[in-house]
């Protein structure tokens, strides 16, 4: 091509890219974006979620089809940042297993788990941290079970706070962290060995005493996106993969430096300067406010209405991640049945062309009772590719329903002002996605997948259950 027409042919380009700048900031529209069906949650949002705009005076009409406020899914699980110097706000606890007083100015937290490989091979580092530091360190250990890495970590957690009240926590860990392989059996023969009263520890265990501790450390490590086994910091600083001894020491010697420093320059030392350095480290938030209040009359209810615990879950019954993460809300509620409700809230989304009618027939169903629509609601969710008309009945029938009534209820649109409810307040609240859990009028941003164990976490640690 001859330099001629090159440069022809550059001037061009930069022509048609400066219209088209011009354009765009002028407000040329972009392509616009459709609600979506969300991944499910987030170990925790990584920016807190926009307050909702109040209700106005005039609210708009329901929408006989509804769209929710678009809204990207749900994001992925937070990171630790690129600065090696980020500060995290691990909080500590006086029921935390520890080594050495707490007037030491440097504490080396640890997150772990039993029956976690990874775990099993960074434990030797507490013994080099003793040996190599004594007394210029303390050393807190932080329960991180959720999701847990083995069937029985929970258990192993909740035995090891209970040694730890009675002063048997660290020859316990050493006795489990030998090996990842874990059991009830082995558990209690390691527990034993060490010289726990077994019997009371059980009782203790038995009874739940610790399982609110062993939840809180677990969305600690959640707030301080600490993602990984096992994950450690000193005064609030991370230690970052690959997680050695050798890559640990030299962060903990350079915490040393800094705290004779802020001593002198803060005036406090041991757990005052700690709770001081780490006050406005960065954090997570498990339960996102503003607090939200929604309408439960007339919608479905697995629990009692009263329930100390609400779980409004906003839902689209074609929607993928909804399927998952609905079992693990009714398993919550079974593990507690007097003190969990659950509230199925409808979203159906206009990206799900069949949402809006499966959300009709379950209120058809409901019509008959609580129990039909959590079976019809079960079986629509094992059929998500097969929600036309037709299967909608089909699927009445197998749930046992009255069918006569059924096509009377589902024709007459009788359910239409429920779902239309539902939509509003989800606008309101700024639910752009599903699934979206409300706890008790609060924002579930806790362990992703809404696992059993993370409802729980966060129904313990924030409502007291």
């Amino acid at each position: 091509m001859k330099k001629e027409n090159i440069i022809l042919v550059l001037i061009a380009v930069f022509v048609g890219g400066y219209i088209a700048g011009r354009a765009t900031s002028k407000g040329t529209p972009a392509a616009a974006p459709v609600a979506v069906a969300a991944a499910p949650q987030a170990v925790a949002a990584a920016t807190p979620e926009p307050a909702p705009s109040g209700p106005t005076s005039t609210p708009p009409a329901p929408s006989p089809s509804p769209s929710p406020s678009p809204s990207p899914s749900a994001p992925a699980a937070p990171s630790a940042p690129s600065d090696p110097n980020q500060i995290w706000k691990a909080t500590i606890h006086d029921d935390d297993a520890k080594i050495g007083a707490d007037s030491i100015n440097v504490k080396v937290v640890l997150f772990s788990s039993f029956g976690n490989q990874e775990s099993v091979d960074f434990a030797s580092a507490v013994d080099s941290i003793k040996k190599d530091f004594g007394d210029k360190v303390q050393i807190r250990y932080k329960h991180k079970v959720i999701p847990a890495p083995h069937p029985d970590a929970i258990f192993a957690a909740e035995v090891a706070a209970a040694a730890n009240s009675q002063g048997k926590f660290w020859p316990l860990f050493d006795k489990l962290m030998k090996s990842a392989s874990i059991s009830p059996s082995s558990v209690e023969s390691a527990a034993k060995e060490v010289g726990v009263n077994w019997a009371k520890a059980k009782a203790e265990v038995d009874a739940g005493k610790y399982r609110t501790q062993v939840y809180r450390d677990s969305l600690l490590a959640s707030e301080v996106a600490a993602n990984t086994y096992p994950n450690v910091m000193v005064n609030g600083v991370r230690l970052s993969s690959p997680k050695t001894y050798d890559r640990l020491k030299p962060i903990i010697e350079e915490q040393i430096k800094k705290a004779a420093e802020q001593t002198k320059s803060m005036g406090k030392a041991g757990n005052a300067l700690y709770a001081e350095l780490i006050k406005d480290g960065k954090t997570f938030e498990q339960m996102a406010g503003p607090k939200q209040t929604f309408d439960i009359s007339g919608s479905p209810v697995l629990g009692k209405p009263d329930a100390k615990i609400q779980v409004a879950v906003f839902e689209d019954f074609q929607c993928p991640f909804c399927a998952k993460v609905g079992p693990n809300v009714k398993e919550f509620q079974k593990r507690f049945p007097n003190d969990v409700a659950i509230v199925f809230k409808h979203m159906p989304l206009d990206i799900h062309d069949k949402a809006q009618a499966a959300s009709e027939a379950s209120m058809a169903a409901l019509a008959q009772g609580q129990d039909k629509f959590w079976a019809y609601h079960d079986i629509l969710f094992n059929n998500q590719q097969s929600l036309d008309m037709d299967n909608l009945k089909k699927f009445a029938e197998q749930a046992g329903l009255d069918m006569a009534k059924f096509n009377k209820d589902l024709e007459s649109g009788a359910g239409k002002s429920v779902i239309a409810r539902d939509v509003q307040e989800g606008g309101k609240a700024g639910v752009g996605g599903t699934p979206s859990v409300y706890v008790n009028g609060m924002k579930y941003q806790g362990p992703r997948g809404y696992p059993p164990e993370g409802l729980e976490a966060v129904a313990r640690t924030y409502f007291g259950l």
